[in-house]
């Protein structure tokens, strides 16, 4: 059986998430995450970091902003909404949802090709269900299931569009998000 790529992101991306935490809290705050982190949080922009290690930052990020009350069951997902707020912000971000912001359902078509850039050894793939209905496959990927589950939905909520966001497990490492909303 062939070893399976381990799933990394570009350290641009993880970085986004200690430069946001930076902005609302300061310069404190981010010694704080590096504290509980364990260790000094610096990625190059094209890095390959594990992703299991954005997960930590992510959740230690969204602990510090939250003052520690997420509840243990919505971690995941609240991660993933701020994961989706912080990627706004990144150079590759700032480019893709302006031109976007009409037409959500071509640039959730378009993921697999985003993914490509932002993740290696992971895998994208997009179905066309509906007009208004679009699901998402992702293979190899070490987020929790909730996390992308908030992530679609904060796309949503950033498009202006009123929907939900179905998330199954397909296998390990395997998820199926339906993302669906009204005209």
């Amino acid at each position: 059986m062939a070893k399976t790529e381990e799933p990394t992101i570009k350290g641009v991306f993880v970085m986004s998430h200690v430069h946001a935490l930076k902005k609302a809290k300061g310069k404190t705050a981010v010694a704080e995450l590096e504290r509980r982190y364990g260790h000094a949080i610096s990625f190059g922009a094209t890095q390959n970091v594990p992703i299991r290690e954005e997960v930590k930052i992510i959740e230690l990020t969204l602990d510090i902003l939250t003052g520690d009350t997420t509840p243990k069951e919505k971690r995941a997902y609240e991660a993933g909404k701020l994961h989706f707020n912080n990627f706004t912000q990144t150079p590759l971000g700032m480019m893709l949802f302006p031109l976007f912001t009409s037409n959500f359902k071509m640039l959730l078509m378009k993921s697999p090709t985003i993914a490509q850039q932002v993740f290696r050894g992971v895998t994208f793939k997009s179905e066309d269900l509906d007009r208004n209905c679009v699901r998402i496959t992702m293979e190899n990927n070490d987020y929790p299931l909730g996390h992308f589950q908030g992530f679609f939905y904060a796309w949503l909520t950033y498009s202006d569009l009123f929907g939900d966001v179905d998330a199954k497990e397909q296998g390990r490492n395997c998820y199926i998000y339906t993302i669906s909303w009204s005209a």
